[in-house]
């Protein structure tokens, strides 16, 4: 084999590259159209799963009214329960997961509606036994007992704890007052913490309600985060030419999970618009890196086919580098005289030639010194050339190597030493 290099600059015709260029355009359609479908797929599964979750809370509310009958009035308890029941056809309905959301916050209003009828059942049956005001008093103060006793400790102490410690020392005050066994001196501290425990339990909610809100739709944020990466993992050419930088992108499902642990509810759509930058970005580069493959195993498919129209046979065709998606195809092809060509096929740069079996000389060069030659060498591969643009409209640039005498005019019976290397620019 030769040990000079050659090389020479070739480039396709305008009609064969607008056909590669129109194939990536109809690759990165149909990419796109698997995206599409794994996204949405995606968002479906998670709204069955919600649903489904909707549905077996319906079914809890339902059951807890019914449990209720002996503490609550039955008017009450029977339009509860049809409320309830509308929220069925509602759920099996909901074609997204606002419409899902929605029943669920009907059912917190139903359950705090069934606690009211509970309330309001009760607060009767004990008025009815009371005969005197203090006990009236005493049973108001229970009653405000009972409803901040329903507020979670710790949504207490999250949403409104200043206002939980008001609301405790006000009840202080109540009991204080009626062990006064003087009904007049309760009367006030008795409005004062009727006040005050209801503007806690309201904000409680208030709150808490805006925080699952939030919450909410940093979840579905979330969801729409992960079918994107979904999407981009089923692209065959995103994972070929990008799936070394998956690591990034999930790192972004990771960021977005703590900031949903740590309620940074407003970074989650920041970190979607992230993602979605960076996979546009990602996909760009990966049309942009097939785009070249394709190129290249145009030219490789090419010269292979010319090579056999001059009489040679392809020995083997390998990616020089099998593990990579931008490694060049070393072809090997030999003639029945024993006389070898090499081809190396990158994605970008020249093609490089090593040619075996053709006799070898040197010749002067005017000014001076020697030159290496091989003119039957060189004839073969220009009549390739020719091959190639007329047939494939690939055209191949001088045959040119290390050395090489630009004056000299190419005879056919000269020789170039054994293992030197023809180069050619594509």
């Amino acid at each position: 084999m030769s040990a000079i290099p050659k090389y020479s600059p070739a480039e396709l015709d305008r009609q064969r590259q607008q056909k590669l260029e129109a194939e990536r355009r109809e690759a990165e359609r149909r990419a796109a159209e698997v995206r599409r479908q794994a996204e949405a797929e995606a968002a479906s599964q998670r709204l069955e799963a919600l649903r489904h979750r909707t549905n077996k809370n319906i079914q809890s509310t339902s059951q807890q009214i019914v449990q209720q009958q002996p503490n609550a009035y039955a008017d009450d308890l029977n339009e509860l329960q049809r409320r309830c029941q509308k929220q069925v056809d509602v759920s099996n309905r909901a074609s997204n997961e606002g419409e899902l959301h929605k029943v669920g916050r009907e059912l917190n209003q139903i359950g705090s509606e069934l606690d009211r009828a509970v309330d309001r059942k009760r607060r009767d049956d004990e008025e009815k036994k009371r005969r005197d005001e203090i006990q009236k008093q005493q049973f108001s103060l229970d009653e405000l007992q009972r409803q901040l006793g329903r507020i979670d400790s710790a949504d207490a102490a999250k949403f409104d704890q200043n206002g939980k410690a008001k609301a405790d020392q006000s009840l202080q005050a109540v009991k204080k007052a009626i062990s006064s066994g003087k009904p007049a001196s309760v009367v006030k501290p008795l409005a004062t913490a009727t006040k005050t425990v209801q503007q806690h339990i309201q904000q409680v909610q208030d709150r808490r309600a805006d925080w699952e809100r939030r919450k909410s739709e940093a979840e579905a944020v979330y969801g729409q985060l992960s079918a994107v990466l979904s999407a981009l993992q089923a692209d065959r050419v995103f994972m070929c030419w990008q799936g070394y930088r998956w690591a990034e992108l999930q790192a972004q499902l990771t960021t977005a999970q703590q900031s949903i642990a740590s309620e940074q509810f407003e970074q989650m759509a920041i970190i979607l618009d992230a993602a979605r930058s960076k996979s546009q970005e990602m996909l760009a580069e990966a049309s942009a890196a097939q785009l070249k493959a394709d190129r290249r195993d145009y030219i490789v498919n090419s010269i292979a086919l010319s090579l056999e129209a001059i009489g040679f046979s392809i020995v083997h065709r390998q990616a020089e580098h099998p593990d990579h998606p931008a490694s060049a195809i070393v072809l090997a092809a030999a003639n029945n005289a024993g006389k070898g060509i090499n081809v190396s096929v990158p994605v970008d740069g020249e093609v490089m030639y090593d040619v075996d079996g053709y006799p070898k000389s040197t010749a002067a060069v005017v000014g001076g010194g020697s030159t290496a030659i091989c003119d039957e060498a060189e004839q073969v591969l220009n009549e390739m050339h020719a091959a190639l643009e007329a047939e494939f409209g690939v055209k191949m640039g001088e045959v040119t190597w290390q050395g090489k005498d630009p004056n000299r005019i190419l005879r056919k019976a000269d020789q170039l030493p054994k293992n030197d290397r023809h180069h050619r620019e594509i």
